[in-house]
């Protein structure tokens, strides 16, 4: 009896067939493997994947860092100077992102319009402070 493994476009394992304990229907694309390979893929579950019929160390990608600001945070942290500058910023923006900025709870990093959040306030009050004002502490 044998042992085959599916996987997805990564190589990654979805589904063991272990057609000693069960007479399944192994499915197409679906490859033998040892019991040595099925041991590992088991031990090292997703940190372990077949490439070309081989078992190889697989290193998942970092999840990005999402920023999240608070809105109130962001305004409590702007000057009353500032917060005109931004005003009169806004006020050029179409309709629908001025609603969203005007309703938003939070801004978030990964948002669509979280670059045109950082580009306002970099060509408003430079990188530093835009940094200073968008930062997480």
């Amino acid at each position: 009896m044998a042992i085959y493994v599916k996987t997805d476009e990564q190589g990654l394992p979805t589904a063991f067939f272990d057609t000693s304990f069960y007479d399944y229907d192994v499915p197409s694309g679906a490859i033998e493997i040892t019991d040595a390979q099925h041991e590992e893929l088991l031990s090292f579950q997703g940190q372990r994947r077949i490439v070309n019929g081989q078992v190889i160390e697989y290193t998942p990608p970092a999840a990005p860092i999402v920023t999240v600001i608070p809105a109130v945070t962001l305004w409590e942290r702007m000057t009353d100077a500032e917060a005109e500058q931004v005003n009169a910023a806004m006020a050029t923006q179409p309709f629908r992102t001025r609603q969203i900025f005007l309703t938003a709870s939070t801004f978030r990093s990964d948002h669509e319009l979280w670059p045109l959040l950082v580009q306002m306030a970099t060509d408003l009050f430079g990188e530093e402070r835009a940094a200073e004002l968008l930062s997480l502490a």
